[in-house]
């Protein structure tokens, strides 16, 4: 009888298990269909559409341009010397790829919420669009709590400019104190500032965007003159060699200087507060980055042409270029662009934060309090008030900034997903619309192909990063082309309305394969952060989301057509 019962009692657990496997995996494989009728309708509320094609494009900017334009660009230029300005160009240049798939998704998606997580949802599946969502987020939360400690000590430092605030400030007001051997780094202005960004949050979309239309106008204003008073004090025998350490070092400058341009994608995440999102959105996403590399490549001219690039500092070059030049009052408006720089990113961090988390709080993967909406602010109070005091905790106890080398991990995995997205998205069936079996096989081979793509650009990117021979780097090459010709000769594409993205799919190719590239530079522990943190995620979904998903959904394979969007 005992052996019955065992036999019983496994048998049961096998059938238990099973069950939990076949649930998961089809609940993994759901799918969220386009439609432009907002998500928002439902009784959680809407957001307010008050955003312009000129807010907008000012919310990209607020959103990359920080202080790095004054420190990154000469930081650089001591590895590359003038030839700093090829790998902005160059890193420009690849920012556009992406720009150009943000942009035209951001057209077929104009009314919700979601950025590259609902664009993986519709384009994928829910587990996948979890995980990008993950990635992302673990990227948002360190970088607004290392912006801040930053933030605060840009602040401590600009006070002690002027004579009435010089003195002796304790370093737990805005450089942090550590304690217990380094573990606690205590910052008391970072929470502050945080505090403040996150009520004008809070209050509403017009007013945040008029704080960061300020901040960015005067942080744009000061560039410019910057490059201005620069301009006159260019020396272009400082220009020769331009390219003293060879082509390698200006692409290795490339890989480096591509992350100072992070944020246009901010502007997808507006969706839902834009007047006229599909003429809008585009402008925002592209005419910011346009701006971004404008600026980014005058500021390169201007400092590699003033001093010697071997004579640039390590921490402050654009304000110690200035100095050697006897225009110490230029570093004052230095450090003032660099505390409005700051203060936009944070801002608009914290924005799409909560907005990331107002659309997972709709579709039931995290709970339903992330869902509501201020019904007079139209604000995501819960999720704003929640991104704020996580990144307060982190900036206020721990030194976040010494975990800076495994970020951008989300950023690329975001930006080769939404690359990747265009591409699915586009796919028609060939034939007889029944023949649901060859359609489904078509799709399975166009995403091995996608795959492919992927894993050459990161066997690439690590010979590159190994010294690994160059016949290798080459045979990597030659497979993501090869990979590529099968995509573009085995798949039939449809048009779609609105903005398109050209050289499809050639264009979204190019740029997941320089994404996956620069994954492969990063650091090695950024690497495990991706996988671990991939693996904690499947389990959340395992365990909450999959039974808790509340958006219409399908679980089976659905080619979008030109009707569709």
């Amino acid at each position: 009888m005992g052996g019955r019962h065992h036999i019983s009692t496994s048998s049961a657990s096998s059938s238990s298990a099973r069950s939990f496997l076949s649930s998961f995996c089809s609940a993994a494989l759901r799918r969220k269909p386009i439609d432009l009728a907002p998500s928002s309708s439902s009784s959680s509320g809407s957001l307010e559409r008050r955003l312009g094609a000129f807010e907008l494009v000012l919310l990209g900017i607020g959103a990359s341009i920080g202080a790095g334009i004054f420190v990154v660009t000469g930081t650089v230029a001591r590895d590359a010397g003038p030839g700093v300005t090829i790998s902005f160009i160059l890193a420009g240049a690849a920012c556009i790829l992406n720009a150009l798939c943000y942009a035209e998704l951001s057209t077929r998606f104009p009314a919700v919420v979601g950025g590259a997580y609902l664009y993986t949802y519709s384009a994928f599946n829910e587990l996948t669009a979890f995980l990008v969502f993950a990635q992302l987020m673990l990227d948002y939360h360190i970088g607004a709590a290392s912006i801040a400690r930053s933030l605060a000590g840009y602040c401590v430092s600009l006070l002690q400019l002027f004579p009435f605030f010089q003195g002796n400030y304790p370093s737990w007001i805005g450089h942090g104190k550590e304690l217990f051997g380094g573990v606690v780094s205590l910052n008391l202005l970072a929470p502050v500032l945080l505090a403040v960004l996150t009520a004008v949050l809070c209050y509403g979309v017009k007013e945040s965007s008029a704080v960061n239309s300020f901040m960015t106008a005067l942080k744009v204003t000061i560039v410019l003159f910057v490059i201005l008073i620069g301009a006159f004090e260019i020396d272009v025998s400082n220009w020769t060699p331009f390219a003293p350490n060879g082509f390698k070092e200006i692409v290795t400058g490339a890989t480096v200087v591509f992350f100072a341009y992070v944020g246009f994608d901010a502007v997808a995440n507006s969706a839902e507060e834009s007047r006229k999102p599909q003429r809008d959105l585009p402008i925002g996403i592209l005419g910011s980055l346009l701006v971004c590399i404008t600026l980014y490549v005058c500021v390169c001219l201007v400092i590699t042409g003033m001093v010697p690039y071997l004579d640039l500092g390590a921490d402050a070059p654009l304000a110690e270029a200035f100095t050697a030049k006897g225009l110490k009052f230029v570093s004052v408006l230095i450090s003032i662009g660099a505390v409005a720089g700051l203060t936009t990113t944070l801002l608009v961090g914290l924005y799409v934060q909560s907005r990331l988390y107002l659309g997972l709080g709709r579709d039931g993967l995290l709970p339903s309090v992330f869902a509501k909406v201020h019904p007079s602010r139209h604000t995501p109070l819960n999720s704003q008030i929640w991104v704020g005091i996580v990144a307060a905790v982190l900036s206020g106890i721990f030194n976040v900034t010494q975990l800076s080398h495994i970020l951008s991990v989300g950023t690329l995995t975001g930006y080769s997903v939404v690359s990747a997205c265009v591409i699915t998205l586009r796919w028609k069936e060939k034939g007889d619309i029944h023949a649901y079996k060859m359609r489904i096989s078509s799709w399975c081979e166009g995403v091995t192909c996608l795959v492919v793509v992927a894993v050459s650009g990161f066997a690439a990117g690590a010979c590159y990063r190994f010294g690994g021979p160059l016949i290798l780097l080459l045979v990597f090459f030659l497979t993501a082309v090869a990979s590529a010709a099968a995509l573009y000769f085995r798949q039939v594409y449809a048009e779609t309305p609105g903005f398109s993205c050209p050289g499809v799919p050639f264009v979204p190719i190019i740029s997941i394969f320089f994404n996956i590239f620069l994954f492969a530079q990063l650091h090695e522990e950024a690497w495990y952060r991706f996988v671990i943190l991939s693996l904690i995620s499947v389990g959340i979904y395992a365990f909450y989301g999959q039974y808790n998903a509340t958006s219409a959904i399908t679980d089976h394979y659905d080619p979008i057509s030109t009707d569709d969007a």
